[in-house]
């Protein structure tokens, strides 16, 4: 098993293959792209990082604590955005954070060559040949099944790239060094502020260091004239809260400046060759979840790979999960920044915010024709629906449910364990592709479960003893998600 890129998806995959006894080459290159950039790794990543067996590594590695998210969206007073009291996430840079990781793939027993370029890669009837150069000279490894994870870069990838051209974003990074340290009380947050031309963030890294970045449309700045220290200084000075971070604070090093703009794939994977993390596609750096999408896509890349690799006879499924699970993340993603382009587009009236507002609604409604991907999930009950629902649960007095009168049992791929395997859905003819777990609640077991008890706390035990437990908001939420889907009637 061959993975080109060592950041968190390549190491994600390696690792997970690895442990579960493959041979794996891991790729990296000498100087890993963006590795002086700042991460905010949230708390829901622990789960991932539990599952390949680098949480304990992290936690140990010292990273300045991740506590929550600070926004000043549209003009608008702070909106802070805790994190839950009784865990934490992380803040770090990508270099810091790799290194770790590629730590834990080689203790996992995945052979890194180190400071290696892959220059060149053909396909034969059963396998890849690629030819790479590095410092301790160049060579052709050879493998039936490759991940590239080589981010922006995309050495396999960019054949099967969809670039959004109705936008282009540019990032200008710099760091600052406040002597005594940030002492108010978001020293541990993550700060976003949006303004005329685009949005600016300050992540910090340590008590004292904080990087400060502005995400610009590049072909809508003048910067005729001025450095990339100036141009930064001059987008953080149209800021009224970010900007204001890096006062009392001296600069370390110059700014630098990395491309953002959006892209896709017209397929993520095929027989042989999966695209993970950033190889595939790259959203807005708006929120927390950039090294998470990053570790799950490695992470479901491993799966798939061995799962192709023990049982031939899956692979087409294999392959077919993962792209539709990387489709629907990516689709996912949109959505959420949709929100914040609308919100821009309203306050300031501007192209940057009114080109990105345009182009996530034409997207929204691409996808919403199948224009863009037929191939759906069909998975995604809306929440409006699931609100209803829920709403109407809490106004009846005693639950009184029966199964959907247009429920059918269908088969589809899922995940059990480390691998993907066909599964019995449920289907409803809203929701012909299929249903089965929904905030890691099994909807087979539920629609059998929930009609059988008038209160829904009783369910909710009666589930909890035939199946992994859940919590009762979960439950519940699942519960809304079957009535809404059809799955479940009331009486």
């Amino acid at each position: 098993m061959l993975v080109l890129g060592g950041g968190p998806a390549g190491c994600a995959a390696a690792t997970l293959l690895a442990r579960r006894a493959h041979r794996v080459a891991l790729v990296r290159p000498f100087t890993p792209p963006g590795a002086g950039l700042a991460e905010s790794i949230p708390p829901s990543a622990r789960r991932v990082l539990e599952e390949l067996g680098a949480l304990e590594a992290v936690d140990d590695a010292g990273f300045h604590p991740n506590r929550g998210n600070g926004v000043w969206g549209a003009g608008g007073p702070l909106r802070r955005e805790e994190f839950a009291s009784d865990t934490e996430g992380f803040h770090t840079d990508r270099a810091s954070l790799e290194s770790v990781l590629v730590s834990v793939a080689e203790a996992a027993g995945v052979h890194v060559h180190h400071s290696t370029t892959a220059r060149s890669a053909e396909r034969n009837e059963d396998e890849w040949i690629v030819a790479c150069s590095g410092e301790s000279g160049g060579g052709e490894l050879s493998a039936p099944w490759v991940v590239d994870a080589t981010g922006r870069h995309g050495f396999l990838a960019r054949p099967d790239r969809v670039p959004d051209r109705s936008t282009t974003t540019l990032a200008l990074v710099r760091r600052w060094r406040k002597p005594g340290g940030w002492s108010d009380d978001l020293e541990h947050h993550t700060l976003v502020e949006s303004y005329e031309r685009g949005w600016a963030w300050s992540l910090p890294l340590s008590p004292e260091l904080r990087c400060v970045t502005a995400m610009i449309d590049q072909r809508h700045t003048n910067a005729a004239g001025l450095e990339l220290d100036g141009l930064l200084d001059a987008e953080l000075d149209r800021t009224i809260h970010v900007g204001a971070t890096r006062h009392g604070a001296e600069p370390v090093g110059s700014a630098w400046a990395c491309p953002a703009s959006l892209y896709t794939s017209d397929r993520f994977a095929r027989r042989g060759l999966l695209l993970a993390g950033e190889a595939g596609s790259s959203i807005d750096p708006l929120s927390s979840f950039g090294v998470k999408k990053a570790l799950s896509s490695g992470w479901l890349a491993g799966i798939a790979a061995h799962t192709a690799l023990v049982d031939p006879t899956m692979a087409d499924a294999a392959v077919d999960f993962f792209d539709r699970r990387e489709r629907e993340v990516y689709h996912r993603y949109r959505a959420i920044s949709a929100g914040f382009f609308e919100e821009g587009a309203e306050a300031y009236g501007t192209e940057f915010w009114t080109a990105r507002a345009e182009a996530a609604r034409t997207f929204s409604d691409d996808v919403a024709l199948g224009e863009r991907d037929p191939d759906r999930l069909g998975t995604d009950v809306p929440k409006a629906a699931i609100l209803a629902a829920f709403e109407e649960l809490k106004a009846r007095e005693r639950l009184s449910a029966s199964r959907g009168r247009s429920v059918t049992a269908v088969e589809r791929a899922a995940i059990d364990g480390h691998r993907i395997v066909l599964k019995e859905h449920l289907a409803t003819d809203a929701y012909p592709e299929g249903l089965r777990f929904w905030r890691g609640v099994d909807l087979f077991l539920l629609v059998e479960v929930a009609p059988k008890h008038a209160e829904v706390p009783d369910g909710w035990t009666a589930y909890n003893a035939v199946a992994p437990p859940v919590t009762l908001p979960d439950y519940l939420t699942a519960l809304a998600t079957a009535f809404a889907a059809g799955l479940l009637e009331h009486e």
